[in-house]
């Protein structure tokens, strides 16, 4: 089998073929991964609008557009001698019209620029064709007769756009530990830790109440610990209390919050700062947190940023 750029008299790939296949992979490629976008907008614009008969047309309108820009993509480079021309537009058009199917069901945080989703698909799409290609390119220098082809494209693409998800997962947990570490940074008012070697901090969020950080536990389970805000504290420790199917008891010191089902729901203590710090075990489990609860302890001068440092993307679940 041939590779997909042709040779020169000298047996070098000629030049002329590598720059057709990068800009059709650069330039051609994202403008296709566009189209998926416009099809998408237009497919739900006539389905709020109830138009049956329009969405039967689009199919074969999006399919002879798929097949125009199939050969076009051909055309180009043909005329630039590149090998397996055909099969080199097949997998460009395709990776345009997948990657964007791919972000926006398997993979919505795969965004590594912070342009937006059009933009980061564009993008996706001319890194993996390039890559793919250049992959099959790449063969065209190594010794011998028979070469690959596009194979190698064909399989490089296909690992990108498996990845795709991985990438995506792994970018949401990175924002997440970044948003968690600000917020803990950027909190104004001193708050409670939990000081147990069993527990180890993993994020923290705003809630109405106030700052509430997630720990876990070697097995992984979660326990909020909730420090309050100014607000809740002015309603008093026994808040909530009142309510339908809630009973709240006192047991030395530490106001015990039951609901329905019987198991401890929240525990909430003064701390000797004057804070009221509620210890929130996992929604639905039996778990009874009641011998952690004298681990809580004000932070200490300085400790803000320790913590902080603590929360990586590897916390996140």
């Amino acid at each position: 089998m041939d590779g997909v750029l042709p040779r020169a008299p000298t047996g070098r790939p000629r030049l002329a073929a590598v720059g057709a296949i990068l800009i059709l992979c650069l330039v051609g490629a994202p403008l296709m991964s566009l189209f998926p976008l416009g099809v998408w907008d237009v497919s739900r614009a006539l389905t709020m609008s109830d138009a049956g008969l329009e969405m039967f047309l689009l199919t074969p309108v999006v399919t002879g557009v798929i097949l125009l820009m199939v050969w076009l993509a051909t055309r180009w480079l043909e005329g630039f001698g590149v090998d397996h021309a055909l099969t080199c537009a097949v997998l460009v058009t395709g990776t345009a019209m997948t990657v964007p199917v791919v972000v926006a069901f398997l993979a919505p945080e795969a965004t590594p620029l912070s342009g937006g989703v059009t933009v980061n698909i564009a993008f996706l799409t001319g890194a993996i064709t390039t890559l793919g290609l250049g992959a099959a390119m790449v063969t065209a220098w190594l010794p011998g007769r028979h070469r690959p082809g596009a194979l190698p494209a064909l399989v490089l693409i296909c690992a990108l756009l498996a990845i795709l998800p991985l990438l995506s997962e792994e970018l949401r947990r990175y924002t997440a530990a970044e948003g968690s570490r600000d917020l803990l940074l950027e909190y104004g008012r001193p708050i409670a830790v939990l000081d147990h070697p069993d527990w180890t901090l993993a994020a923290a969020h705003r809630t109405h109440q106030g700052l509430r950080l997630t720990y876990h536990g070697a097995d992984g389970s979660p326990l909020y610990v909730v420090t309050w805000n100014d607000a809740a504290v002015a309603e008093g420790i026994a808040s909530g209390c009142e309510y339908p199917g809630v009973w709240c008891r006192d047991l030395d010191g530490t106001l015990i919050v039951h609901h329905s089902d019987g198991y401890p729901s929240e525990l909430r203590v003064h701390l000797d700062d004057g804070s009221i710090v509620g210890l929130v075990p996992d929604t639905g489990t039996p778990a009874d947190p009641t011998s952690t609860i004298h681990h809580l302890r004000p932070e200490s001068p300085g400790e803000r940023e320790v913590l902080a440092g603590g929360i990586s993307s590897r916390s996140w679940r």
